[in-house]
């Protein structure tokens, strides 16, 4: 008998199985002897006569259990591999998980295994990102001893959670029901299109309501045409909360009010018989899938839903064929994806077009870029110094690379007010004095969050058409080169974490920059790690939060974090004094990926408050370049005090030379009559110059620090110490 038969006989002693290979089923419906929609997990069994000859197919591999009615059983799919928080999720909830039975899969995944609770349940796709809920015959898992899987916990089934999914669907925005009938088809129309009007449940809600239509009847005795269907519920939808611009659901609102007219469609496509459902039709719509999917699946009947069998020659070798006629079709046209021959001597006699930039050795020309920084260490400030510097033509007053003339910008604030943001601009161009500029196009929070990505009602990420069709209408009209998206988090409702969903993010950006022309630029957030120092992030790819997929598809790549000395004595200082001095205020750009060349130096900004016009209110907070020497000198007392010193510093280095000094009176011979050196050789002038120096102060040639050795074995008391940078960092 053959392995694979043992371990299906196993199984079956308590549940029904079928064969499997690369969890697609191995028997084809022809080989079977059945129709369509009776081969796949209808054929499971617990007959061990049927079981042998199931699975004495060639291609039988794996043994497979539906979930569902026949199995009575359900699965909770945690793909633990995909992302490692998932890991933490399952601690959190493990007491849902502790006592039932789970299997490990091949690839490192869970299968916790519960008690299915019938049909009087409705269960979404997903409890979360990489949390699939498999509950009908479609759901079908591989159980051990199928090769890779194995028994975690070796316990009975369990009821299965309901607590969990009522919070994950609240968490998704829907009303955490998780009946049927009170939910939907039960459901009266009042019911229905109240929780439309409130938000609470928008797609389930129209999609019942559309399904209803089609078979009404108006007071005339006459059947409502498409038009007058698609009418009715977009009239409904403009009754909804949602319909207000700043309502959080407002871009689910436009994305589903877009839906009507194909959820008509469908509907009247059901009611004339034109597609016949099958009972796996029917689970996948009251278990309140998608749109886009239950369309799918009606429309392309005679292709499976789920994982492919993988492809035969003969099917490539026919594509190959097709391909060809398609060429002769488009010869000479530009419009193909074959490669470009390239070679070396041809190169040679060729003059390729340089790389163009917006600012030169920062921002290409139709590239993405991003920005990224701890929350409250000025992203915004800088970002509104950036596109006032290119409305003026002027980013080298930013310490940045100058930019090829003035330049229009369009600013997406998905966190700011338009008057939050006309305020910040101002307070630029008060900062600067500038009179003119190019146009600057913002758009702030009160029109609504514009989002790139959204989760569908199957719980899967999917693109929002509107919002890039919007944003690609908007910079053609506007005509700006530079797209400012702020902050990434709140472009997508999927996962930052999962390379699927942030890949989404990455496309529609691609999109917009392929129908545009534009650069474009997000702000992104760094990772939360309080065990390291504020600066750890400087010009560093992990400062990136999320899927590495971020970082990756960037042209080029900047941080922006808090500045701190490299000099240890300096450095404990810093953070000793770093929340009673403010110095948060000194924060530095890097460079942490660039397309070509070497970037630019870091550029270190004060972070200060701009005078605002009369009867504008308080200050607002402006980027002002700084210099490293002026962040270092940050802990001395007053702004006169550190150019005193710094200025003093700088003498004593040229006139002394580095080492120790401990003669106060050869230090005054040496420095002869300096106006900035007090009389050193008395206990009082000893004592300003160590007010000036017993922290240690930077200057252009060094670093500067004066000891007291009072107390101490040494035989001088006092002790001036100067040091090259190189030597301290």
């Amino acid at each position: 008998m053959k392995p694979i038969v043992k371990a299906a006989l196993a199984v079956a002693k308590k549940y029904p199985v079928f064969p499997t290979i690369k969890k697609m089923p191995c028997w084809s419906n022809s080989e079977l002897g059945v129709g369509k929609g009776e081969g796949g997990y209808k054929i499971a069994t617990q007959d061990p006569v049927r079981i042998q000859k199931l699975f004495s197919h060639l291609r039988a591999a794996e043994v497979a259990v539906p979930m569902g009615k026949s199995s009575g059983l359900m699965c909770i799919d945690v793909d633990v591999y995909k992302d490692p928080k998932l890991n933490d999720w399952v601690e959190e909830n493990y007491i849902f998980f502790k006592d039932t039975l789970c299997h490990r899969t091949r690839s490192g995944g869970l299968h916790f295994i519960f008690k299915h609770p019938g049909d009087t349940i409705k269960f979404p796709a997903t409890l979360r990102a990489g949390v699939d809920i498999k509950a009908v015959g479609t759901g079908y898992i591989c159980f051990p001893p199928t090769e890779g899987y194995t028994v975690f916990h070796n316990q009975k089934p369990q009821d299965f959670p309901m607590d969990l999914l009522k919070e994950a669907m609240i968490a998704k925005g829907g009303t955490g029901s998780t009946k049927l009938g009170s939910a939907y088809n039960d459901a009266t129309d009042e019911e229905l299109m109240e929780r439309i009007q409130d938000a609470s449940d928008l797609y389930p809600a129209l999609r019942s309501l559309s399904y209803r239509l089609p078979s009404r009847r108006m007071e005339n005795g006459y059947r409502m045409t498409e038009a007058e269907m698609v009418t009715v519920l977009e009239n409904l939808m403009d009754t909804s909360v949602a319909a207000d611009p700043a309502h959080s659901r407002y871009n689910d609102w436009v994305d589903r009010r877009e839906k009507i007219p194909h959820l008509v469609e469908t509907s009247m496509e059901k009611e004339r018989g034109g597609v016949v459902l099958t009972d796996e039709d029917i689970e996948m719509m009251t278990q309140g899938k998608a749109f886009i999917e239950t369309q799918r699946m009606i429309a392309s009947a005679s292709r499976p839903i789920g994982p492919q069998l993988e492809l035969t020659t003969e099917q490539i070798e026919k594509r190959i064929t097709e391909m060809g006629t398609e060429d002769k079709r488009k010869q000479g046209s530009s419009n193909t994806d074959a490669p470009v021959k390239l070679d070396v001597k041809g190169l040679r006699k060729r003059t390729i077009k340089p790389l163009e930039w917006i600012i030169e050795n920062m921002i290409p020309v139709q590239s993405t870029n991003s920005l990224a920084g701890q929350s409250n260490v000025g992203k915004t400030r800088f970002v509104a110094s950036l596109v006032t510097g290119l409305a003026v033509g002027d980013t080298a007053r930013m310490g940045l690379p100058q930019c090829n003339g003035p330049i229009s910008t369009l600013w997406i604030a998905n966190e700011e007010a338009l008057l939050d943001i006309s305020r910040r601009v101002k307070a630029v161009a008060l900062q600067h004095d500038d009179k003119d500029s190019a146009d600057i196009f913002v758009r702030g929070k009160d029109k609504g969050m514009l989002r790139l990505v959204g989760i569908n009602e199957a719980g899967q990420p999917e693109q929002i058409e509107g919002a890039v069709a919007s944003l690609v209408k908007w910079i053609r009209e506007a005509g700006v080169k530079l797209l400012i998206l702020d902050p990434y988090n709140t472009l997508s409702d999927g996962d930052e974490n999962s390379a699927a969903s942030t890949g989404l993010t990455t496309k529609a950006m691609l999109k917009v920059i392929e129908m545009t022309g534009c650069a474009v630029i997000h702000c992104h957030h760094t990772p939360k790690d309080r065990s390291k120092d504020v600066d750890w992030v400087r010009g560093d790819q992990t400062a990136w939060r999320g899927s590495s997929q971020i970082y990756s598809s960037l042209d080029c790549g900047y941080t922006l974090s808090n500045w701190m000395p490299k000099n240890a004595e300096a450095r404990k200082a810093w953070k000793k004094a770093y929340l009673e001095e403010d110095l948060s205020k000194w924060v530095v750009l890097d460079v942490g990926k660039i397309r070509e060349g070497e970037g630019f130096p870091p550029v270190v900004y004060q972070l200060v408050g701009q005078e605002m016009d009369e009867g504008e209110g308080r200050d607002i907070g402006v980027c002002r370049l700084a210099t490293q020497a002026e962040a270092e000198n940050a802990l001395l007392h007053s702004n006169a005090d550190k150019m005193e010193a710094s200025m003093l510093g700088t003498d004593l280095i040229d006139k002394l030379g580095y080492g120790k000094h401990t003669s106060m009176t050869a230090i005054a011979k040496a420095m002869g009559d300096h106006t900035l050196l007090p009389n050193i050789t008395k206990a009082d002038g000893k004592q300003k110059m160590f007010r000036m120096f017993g922290e240690t102060v930077a200057c252009e040639n060094g670093y500067v620090t004066m000891i007291d050795n009072t107390g101490t074995k040494e035989k001088k008391t006092w002790a001036l110490i100067l040091q090259e940078k190189e030597k301290v960092e």
